[in-house]
């Protein structure tokens, strides 16, 4: 291999946070091929902070620190000599153009989705996978599909100062709940009576997400369980968030970003597939999907905020009991 010390890479993704999360592996593998090369992400300001800590991306661009000439400008001085566009849209393959012959683009498959909606029986590969093909169309070898995200001890430190607040003690079994979604219809319904069923003297659960008030409504009604079930929802940014899920023991998530960040920080994974499927390519590696075999799955490419049924049995049909064996077996593990 040619000594390519001094080569820079531009890798975009904007959104969201489990795409985002699942860029990790690119930036691993361009830094095992190339040690001296410089890898530059350019993102949303949102997802600014996700590879805060990451050794293996050397600086991160908000796109919303400049305008689009200035960008542009940015961009054309930093003259990466690959570009990995990963997220596929408008706005990104406005930036390719800049770059003739140097871009590698991600197939987004959607149509490929749309036909699973549809009932056909396709394959579609993972995130991940065809994230990493991008990087073989430029001769860099795989080495890794793992993904990361990477904590300082001063974050940890001040995760822990957050539990002893909550009167959480260091031996207590915690558990990461993220129950919300942008897409109602990838809520599980039933997570009050699971908090009374599940909570119990030594056993915490955070519940984590943006929604204060909707997290409010799902609390177990009887005043003792509540003492076990604490709402943190915006209440942390994106950074402690991840320390949170690192320090918890298992992690209950919808669909959503907050299972690939428990993925990334190899956190015990239990996730909720509704009106989405894994078949669609977005299932969070080495976790435990509890999902309802119904005949109307998947009905939605992202989720949906109304169910044609009416009842989402999709969701609905999955058991408080189910899911607490799930998390009692991962528990009795540690």
């Amino acid at each position: 291999m040619q000594n390519l010390n001094g080569m820079n890479f531009l890798v975009t993704r904007f959104s969201s946070l489990g795409d985002v999360i699942m860029a990790g592996p690119v930036f691993e593998n361009i830094k095992l091929n190339y040690p001296g090369s410089f890898v530059y992400f350019l993102t949303k300001k949102t997802y600014a902070d996700v590879f805060l800590q990451s050794p293996f991306v050397d600086r991160i661009i908000a796109l919303e620190d400049y305008s689009p000439l200035k960008l542009i400008l940015l961009l054309r001085r930093l003259m990466p000599d690959s570009v990995f566009d990963l997220h596929s849209s408008a706005r990104s393959i406005l930036t390719d153009i800049f770059f003739p012959g140097r871009v590698s683009r991600v197939r987004s498959l959607r149509r490929g989705r749309k036909k699973i909606l549809r009932g056909e029986k396709i394959v579609i590969p993972d995130v991940i996978d065809r994230y990493l093909d991008t990087l073989g169309r430029k001769d860099i070898a795989v080495h890794t599909k793992k993904t990361g995200l990477f904590l300082s001890d001063e974050e940890i430190a001040a995760g822990k100062k957050i539990l002893a607040g909550l009167g959480i003690p260091p031996a207590a079994e915690i558990i990461c709940v993220a129950p919300q979604s942008k897409w109602l219809n990838k809520e599980w319904p039933h997570f009050r009576s699971f908090f009374e069923l599940a909570a119990r003297p030594g056993r915490f659960f955070l519940i984590a997400g943006e929604d204060y008030d909707g997290a409010e409504k799902i609390l177990p009604e009887s005043r003792f369980y509540r003492n076990f079930v604490k709402n943190l929802c915006g209440q942390l940014d994106l950074r402690m968030l991840f320390t949170l899920i690192k320090l918890s023991g298992c992690v209950i998530s919808m669909d959503s970003g907050a299972a690939h960040a428990a993925a990334a920080l190899d956190r015990p994974l239990i996730v909720f597939f509704g009106p989405t499927t894994p078949a669609f390519g977005f299932a969070p590696p080495s976790s435990k999907i509890l999902e309802a075999d119904v005949p109307c799955r998947p009905c939605h490419l992202h989720g949906g905020n109304v169910c044609e049924r009416g009842d989402r049995v999709c969701l609905a049909s999955i058991s408080e009991a189910q899911l607490l064996r799930e998390v009692e077996k991962i528990l009795k593990e540690k």
